[in-house]
């Protein structure tokens, strides 16, 4: 993957447009919202080919992690690739894909958690935040100096008010990784407010700020369009263990320069080819094997080795490999990962440290928690009242388990339906789709949402 990721940016500046191969666009209906920023992002309401969606039922939302798309919950064999996917069942199948036709007819929709999700009966919506998707499901761009705080705040609010607009109901809402973020930050009650810099015209002036009402409303102390029922998080991002090699003048430097990477078109152009895709996947499965390999060895002396380890290449097959390459890696913006680089880096998690106007930062300052001016994600999660089911990979590469577990599920408001387990075998990038996420990861979030559905008494359509 790293050496696929450097071979993305080596071409970015070669390519020109492409014609994606885009085969979501048939999977439900497209809808379009707009964030409170002017920008217009896309949603798909989810049923498999020839199906319709769960109108009526419980909706679900589902975010997407950083350099990802909606794709990651939605493996199946295009049909460009019929010929190609030879993808077979286990020979053990999961109680809820036995006698199932259409998994049959096409094993790789057994890794689909969005087909999961539609088979219990809930109405399945995904989204793509600015700047990312494919053909009618790409959002629009934005602007360059996109953070996660972007895509929480006006992205995810966007989202969740369309599907109130469409549906009346309020949502179940998640993700894998940032899908996670995003979900708790915006549960906080957080928004933009102005600062001084925005009177003297200062490119990005705003700052985060946590509106107690706003939280109320969208943790369920009173109910309106912004509430929403519990979360779903998968591996959610918090503090990612990053090496402290990188913590470097060069390093902040190139992260200071606010691009959007089109990471998505490179995809499109080097998918066309198929011995150049080959080799990338060869390599890149080659390269991660040997990482799992030394990290079982060494890790627990190299934080570098240890911060590689974010995919477990034994818990995939090369169709699902090849679909993770070909269509869920997506684009992103330089100051996402200048925030995450923060995060790791300065071990905290707040807003992004140049908003406000302070884009003469090319370091983030050392934390300073109620003196420095920023908000800090990591200690407000009191504000999040919300059920949580979390799901969490073994390895420790992006996510570590132990720090999730301490400074979310056990720092946030509890409630007597939080649920969170850590699967064997699995990796950051692996764990919403990886072979054994039918048997390991699905069922336990199917149970948490029989579990909510008892206490919420929402309505499901099983198929």
């Amino acid at each position: 993957m790293i050496r696929f990721l450097l071979l993305l940016l080596l071409f970015v500046a070669l390519s020109g447009p492409a014609l994606a191969d885009c085969p979501f666009e048939k999977l439900g209906a497209i809808y379009s919202a707009k964030t409170d920023d002017g920008v217009y992002i896309k949603l798909l309401r989810y049923a498999p080919a020839e199906e319709k969606p769960n109108a009526g039922a419980q909706p679900i939302i589902l975010f997407s992690g950083l350099v990802e798309n909606m794709a990651e919950y939605l493996p199946h064999t295009p049909d460009s690739l019929k010929g190609t996917y030879k993808a077979k069942l286990p020979e053990n199948l999961a109680d809820w894909a036995k006698n199932d036709p259409r998994i049959q007819n096409d094993p790789m929709l057994y890794y689909s958690l969005a087909y999961y999700l539609w088979k219990k009966g809930y109405d399945v919506w995904l989204v793509n935040y600015r700047g990312t998707g494919c053909g009618n499901l790409k959002s629009e761009v934005g602007s360059k100096y996109t953070s996660l705080d972007v895509w929480a705040i006006y992205d995810t609010k966007a989202a969740i008010r369309k599907v109130y607009e469409v549906t009346g109901k309020n949502p179940i809402i998640g993700g894998h990784s940032t899908g996670g973020l995003v979900s708790y930050v915006y549960l906080q009650g957080t928004k933009f407010a102005d600062t001084l810099a925005c009177a003297v015209g200062e490119v990005w002036c705003k700052k985060v700020v946590s509106d107690d009402r706003l939280a109320k409303y969208r943790n369920g102390d009173y109910i309106n369009s912004e509430t929403v029922l519990g979360v779903i998080a998968i591996d959610p991002a918090m503090i990612p263990p990053l090496p402290k090699i990188i913590d470097n003048i060069l390093v902040w430097s190139l992260l200071d320069i606010p691009l959007y990477i089109d990471i998505r078109n490179i995809i499109d152009k080097i998918a066309e080819t198929d011995p150049l895709w080959g080799v990338t996947l060869l390599t890149e499965d080659f390269l991660f094997k040997v990482l799992y390999r030394v990290n079982s060895i060494y890790g627990n002396y190299s934080d570098i080795i240890k911060a590689l380890t974010f995919t477990s290449p034994y818990n995939l097959d090369p169709y699902l490999n090849d679909f993770l390459v070909r269509y869920t890696f997506d684009s992103a913006y330089t100051p996402t990962f200048a925030q995450y680089a923060d995060f790791g880096l300065r071990y905290t998690a707040r807003e992004y440290f140049e908003n406000g106007g302070r884009g003469y930062l090319i370091e983030p300052p050392k934390p300073n928690p109620g003196y420095d001016g920023y908000y800090y994600y990591i200690y407000n999660m009191k504000k999040v009242k919300v059920p949580f089911v979390t799901v969490l990979s073994e390895l420790d590469g992006l996510v570590k388990s132990d720090q999730i577990i301490r400074d979310l599920m056990q720092a946030k408001t509890p409630h007597p339906l939080d649920r969170y387990r850590i699967i064997p075998n699995t990796g950051h990038v692996d764990l919403p789709f990886g072979l054994n996420a039918p048997t390991d990861v699905f069922p336990f979030i199917g149970q948490w949402l029989d579990d909510l559905k008892a206490q919420k008494g929402y309505t499901v359509t099983p198929h």
